[in-house]
């Protein structure tokens, strides 16, 4: 895990779905690259009130957290036990060397030491489930 690989959001790119398959990889929302579309396109990095600055995190925002954020908070808190704005707070707090440290602990998988994926319920190098994943299987 890279500090470009954390996006300004919070969002933890190495955890995303986009950036771990072996297709079409996603190089991470500030990294060069292939990027997900929503990655390159993102509201948060091309957000007015950064006057252009993609590298700010949205905690240096006088907005801090917008309702855009809340919205990307809800859906993230509900469905993979991931909190942007939690990991916002964190750097902030701690640094993002620290933070970076501690995430790559918190999301390596206990099986094969690869990170997980956020998006899936099972660690896709080896199978074993992704304790933090808690969106409803379709049926």
């Amino acid at each position: 895990m890279k500090s470009l690989h954390i996006a300004p959001c919070g969002i933890i790119c190495t955890i995303c779905y986009g950036f771990q398959r072996n297709k079409n990889t996603c190089a991470g929302c500030l990294a060069d690259g292939n990027k997900a579309y929503r990655c390159e396109m993102c509201s948060f990095k091309m957000c007015p009130e950064k006057k252009g600055n993609i590298h700010s995190f949205c905690f240096d925002c006088e907005k801090f957290p917008c309702r855009r954020l809340k919205n990307l908070e809800k859906r993230y808190a509900t469905n993979y036990s991931e909190s942007p704005i939690q990991n916002l707070i964190l750097i902030r707090e701690i640094g993002l060397e620290a933070f970076i440290k501690q995430e790559t602990i918190k999301w390596q998988c206990p099986v094969c030491e690869q990170l997980l994926c956020v998006h899936r319920n099972k660690c896709l190098h080896c199978g074993n489930e992704n304790i933090f994943y808690k969106r409803k299987q379709k049926k």
